[in-house]
């Protein structure tokens, strides 16, 4: 796994420091959610992966986060459900910044939408800012 990519995540912190300043928190959150979608979109489309299929979701989510130094495990992959962790904090800065879950919601329904499908939904069950060992995201079909 490379090492942890802090300069292109203390950008991203940046970034949403500035729009939080500027804009407010919700508009901060919303503006982020664009860039976010825009960058991982184009990430994603360059990975080949096949939509709805959830083995390709770790395939190539799991690729890009090691390829920006984050450690991530995807315990569990079935059909229906994927438990995706985050060891690594991508965004330490924002710690105490805005909620976490909040801030995983500029990413993270993206991610399970644009991979997997309309018919797939996310729900934060554990967090490092909250004192967890990690991040877990259950990742379900509906």
């Amino acid at each position: 796994m490379k090492e942890y990519n802090a300069a292109f995540f203390g950008l991203y912190e940046n970034v949403f420091m500035v729009l939080k300043k500027t804009f407010g928190e919700e508009r901060a959150l919303d503006l982020f959610r664009q860039i976010m979608e825009r960058g991982l979109k184009k990430a994603y489309d360059n990975s080949g992966f096949t939509r709805g299929d959830p083995q390709d979701f770790a395939r190539v989510v799991g690729e890009r986060d090691r390829n920006v130094g984050l450690h991530v495990e995807f315990p569990e992959v079935t059909k229906d459900r994927i438990i995706y962790r985050f060891y690594t904090d991508p965004f330490p800065g924002l710690r105490d910044k805005v909620k976490g879950k909040k801030l995983d919601g500029t990413y993270m329904a993206f991610k399970a939408r644009y991979l997997l499908g309309e018919d797939w939904a996310y729900e934060t069950t554990k967090h490092l800012w909250g004192g967890d060992k990690f991040t877990e995201h259950v990742i379900t079909r509906s």
